[in-house]
């Protein structure tokens, strides 16, 4: 069986509210646009570069932007929803012998205290780490780290930047339609699958040949 890597943010907890609502908080502050509601469908179709554009952050106030929300989210994480109710999928898979990991740039103690107030402590190992260079090498960083065959793990997304992650470390990847990004703007991504309920994830999983 293999070794399924989540993403955390908007795939496994219901980050999104709680990230527009901070960055509307130090929009003026930083000089950006805020978000409306109104705007989120057409924001969910976008790629990162797009919606920095839209905003009207530049890439060099970006580090200093994401620091500032990653910093207040992380006050907030262990309280949040989980996106989608996972905990029979995640049993089904973890019964039939897969490997259920995290990969977050999130503090490793608020995702464990996440995964304790929401009953889901079935993860093998959550992985914290920083990606200043992109996803894909702290997946490289992750599989070295877990001695994970390159051939092994199946990655877990809801954004674009992390199909594009997986597919460029060389990996299987799934895309979830109820996080960040839409199901039409994951498919043009080209994930090796796409699912819109976690039900159809261990359907997948374990029918891999």
């Amino acid at each position: 069986m293999p070794t399924v890597v989540f993403d955390f943010d908007g795939t496994i907890a219901d980050t999104l509210s709680v990230v527009i609502r901070i960055a509307n908080r130090f929009a003026e502050h930083y000089g950006y646009r805020k978000i409306p509601l109104s705007d989120l469908p057409k924001l969910r179709e976008k790629k990162p570069n797009e919606v920095l554009k839209h905003l009207g952050i530049s890439i060099f106030k970006l580090p200093i932007v994401v620091r500032k929300i990653r910093f207040e989210m992380n006050k907030e994480i262990a309280h949040l929803n989980t996106a989608a109710d996972l905990r029979d999928t995640l049993v089904k898979l973890k019964e039939s012998g897969c490997v259920l990991g995290i990969l977050t740039t999130n503090s490793r103690e608020n995702v464990m205290e996440f995964l304790k107030n929401n009953n889901l402590e079935l993860f093998d190992f959550v992985y914290s780490g920083r990606a200043v260079f992109g996803k894909s090498r702290l997946l490289k960083k992750l599989m070295k780290a877990k001695t994970i065959p390159h051939n092994d793990p199946i990655y877990v997304g809801d954004e674009i930047r992390d199909v594009e992650a997986a597919k460029k470390a060389g990996i299987k990847v799934i895309g979830v339609s109820w996080g960040y990004n839409t199901k039409d703007a994951l498919q043009k991504a080209h994930p090796d699958h796409i699912v819109e309920k976690p039900e159809e994830l261990d359907e997948i999983i374990l029918n891999q040949n």
